[in-house]
């Protein structure tokens, strides 16, 4: 749902035309952008855990996420090339089952820091095309809660951890005025493997 949300208004501001004085593109050299994504590596990362889990009898019930929300900046060097920062947050919460009979609580979160580079190798007055390739660390926190039939243990497992982590969308389009535009990407990584936002440059 809240994809297809993010994907509605990249439609209504695509259509949106904000009028601005002539000047030189170069005068908006910087963008922050928020985006909200789908599939990102760290779910992917999760369901690898489940399939090992389930191979010793446990099995998962569906996962209540929250992400890939993002936060991204970039400045730009020249019209064409864009360095900044992604910074990212996902976290998902289930419950685990043997024989029916409810035997864990997980909960998992991602944190990202991806150094950025953008290049906008189409540039229109009201939208353009870029890509973009991103990769730094993800600092990951699981926390499992322990259950005996049904009943919580007090038992509690921790872990925390720091994993290579990146973002590689091959295909970005953005489109809107010259200060606010909306955005959509496909790609792979902690992003997602589509994403969708809004973009301010100013």
């Amino acid at each position: 749902m809240r994809i297809k949300c993010l994907f509605a208004v990249l439609a209504l501001i695509s259509f949106v035309n904000i009028p601005v004085q002539a000047q030189d593109e170069m005068e908006t050299r910087h963008e922050v952008a928020v985006s909200y994504g789908i599939a990102p590596n760290s779910i992917w990362i999760d369901i690898l855990t489940d399939v090992i889990k389930a191979e010793f009898g446990e099995s998962m019930d569906s996962y209540k996420n929250v992400g890939p929300v993002a936060l991204e900046y970039y400045y730009h060097t020249s019209p064409l090339i864009g360095v900044g920062a992604v910074a990212i947050f996902t976290s998902n919460n289930q419950n685990g089952f043997i024989k029916d009979v409810k035997s864990s609580h997980t909960f998992r979160s991602y944190f990202s820091f991806l150094p950025s580079i953008k290049f906008n190798w189409l540039r229109k007055k009201n939208w353009g095309m870029y890509s973009k390739i991103a990769a730094g660390v993800t600092y990951a926190h699981f926390k499992q809660d322990g259950y005996n039939d049904g009943v919580a243990t007090g038992e509690q497992s921790i872990v925390n951890d720091l994993l290579f982590n990146f973002q590689a969308s091959l295909l970005g389009i953005e489109a809107g005025g010259q200060h606010v535009r909306g955005f959509a990407e496909l790609g792979l990584g902690e992003q997602g493997v589509a994403l969708a936002g809004v973009r301010f440059k100013f």
